[in-house]
């Protein structure tokens, strides 16, 4: 027996009697859709984005009386993978039904890519990238947006040019070589002692290396503050 038979022999009414309100699944998806765009406006986001309906519930019917609906997100916005928004429905204030509607988010930002053939090891310039509007996906964070970041580092790898210079692929250029002389600095309560040694190890501004004191010929740890100078680190 079909559930319109079942509902018109248990109550004498048929299904559309009982529940006469239709919640279409284009309102559900509008609706839902409406509070993700809301959430990215409270959120101070202003990056392009479009949204794509992932999976939404056939139409609802509901009994008599006033619908409303109030959604939430519990999982939070997600700029990769899918985002879940459940939608209460309420008639007369009183919930009536949950539903879930998924969708997937399309993030766009002016990212940098290599304007030309990048090679590594050689300190980056403005001329050597510019900003394109791509898609960021998973690997948001690791896309670059603001030309300071980059400007002085250099790659890890090669770069053809028109693709997306990463925060993974850049290095902070050695400003210390192996074996070259510094002067060390070394401040302990209140006293600066200053001696010339030499540079064990290569690195950038703010690496901790290994450093040689030229009269104690004693090996000591450094941090380094410029090409000619290491703070001694006392720990």
């Amino acid at each position: 027996m079909s559930f319109a038979s079942s509902a018109s022999a248990a109550y004498g009414k048929m299904p559309e009697d009982i529940f006469p309100q239709e919640i279409t699944r284009e309102e559900l998806r509008q609706r839902a859709a409406d509070f993700i765009d809301e959430m990215i406006r409270v959120s101070g986001d202003t990056r392009r984005y479009t949204v794509e309906m992932v999976h939404i519930p056939r139409s609802v019917r509901a009994p008599e009386g006033a619908v409303s609906f109030a959604p939430s997100m519990p999982y939070g916005l997600r700029f990769w993978g899918n985002t879940a928004v459940y939608m209460d429905i309420l008639v007369d204030g009183a919930p009536f039904r949950q539903v879930k509607c998924q969708f997937k988010i399309h993030v766009f930002d002016r990212i940098a890519v290599a304007a030309r053939p990048l090679a590594p090891g050689q300190p980056l310039t403005e001329s050597d990238f510019r900003f394109e509007e791509q898609e960021l996906g998973s690997r948001g964070k690791n896309f670059l947006t603001d030309g300071n970041e980059i400007v002085g580092k250099t790659l890890s790898r090669p770069l053809a040019i028109g693709t997306p210079i990463l925060r993974s692929m850049l290095k902070t250029p050695d400003l210390l070589k192996a074996g070259a002389p510094v002067t060390l600095i070394s401040r302990l309560n209140g006293v600066e002692v200053k001696m010339d040694g030499i540079a064990l190890e290569a690195g950038g501004a703010g690496k901790i290396i290994r450093v040689r004191n030229n009269a104690s010929r004693k090996v000591l740890r450094g941090r380094i503050i410029d090409e000619f100078t290491v703070e001694i680190v006392h720990k």
